[in-house]
């Protein structure tokens, strides 16, 4: 892991109103330096953890290049992956800011460098930063209403194909459409959906296969082709 300033590139714009990825975009140019100021630069590799689930949070991480993805483990050896956080997201928020312990653990899908941004010094940036303090508490409603999303869907969705389809439909939420047919990337594998969507390996790839021979949906060589959109999305119900 190296240490340097972790936004630098994202704030080398010549306008006083700073365009960067997810987070960071829209901020000013006094908050966009005090936070690079306050950050340091982490790297990981495909494989290593970020943060472990049970460890007190010591502060937040914007993810700047690459893919994490946020674990819940079960005393019996279950996981369940909450979400993928993508380029521009900010993970662990919550837990900083209440200084408790990490309720997931934070998994490098790829390559991947963040942003640190320990706790006191989030506070410190809320104190003199009025735009940041308005983002951050924006941030933690997405959080908390993606986690209602999340228990709606594994709580109340009826079925695994259910589960299934409304993870395939909020893949390709703004994937282009051409001649009727949604092609996106789709970089994860049949164990990672199960465990996003609470059920075994094997249940997904049966499904899957079942959603290829209906012609709605297929996943091949790390790209989702929907067919029938509206098919898939009725599958949802």
């Amino acid at each position: 892991m190296a240490t340097a300033t972790a936004i630098a590139s994202l704030i080398e714009q010549p306008m006083g109103r700073v365009e960067g990825p997810g987070f960071i975009a829209g901020l000013s140019r006094q908050s966009t330096e005090a936070l690079a100021k306050a950050s340091s630069r982490m790297t990981f590799d495909a494989g290593e953890l970020v943060y472990t689930e049970g460890e007190v949070a010591e502060g937040a991480f914007i993810v700047l290049r690459g893919k994490v993805k946020l674990v819940a483990n079960s005393s019996d050896g279950k996981a369940l992956i909450l979400r993928i956080a993508q380029p521009g997201e900010i993970i662990a928020l919550s837990a900083a800011l209440s200084e408790r312990v990490n309720d997931t653990s934070a998994e490098a899908v790829e390559p991947t460098t963040v942003s640190f941004i320990p706790g006191a010094a989030i506070y410190r940036l809320m104190e003199t930063c009025g735009d940041l303090a308005l983002r951050l508490a924006h941030e933690l409603s997405i959080e908390y209403s993606s986690l209602c999303q999340e228990l709606s869907t594994l709580g109340l969705q009826r079925s695994a194909m259910s589960r299934l389809a409304k993870l395939l439909v909020g893949m390709a939420r703004n994937a282009a459409t051409q001649a009727g047919t949604v092609t996106s990337p789709c970089p994860l594998t049949h164990e990672e959906m199960a465990q996003m969507i609470g059920t075994s390996r094997e249940t997904v790839t049966r499904l899957l296969h079942d959603l290829r021979d209906d012609g709605i949906a297929m996943v091949k060589n790390e790209t989702l082709t929907i067919s029938k959109i509206d098919n898939l999305r009725a599958l949802m119900n």
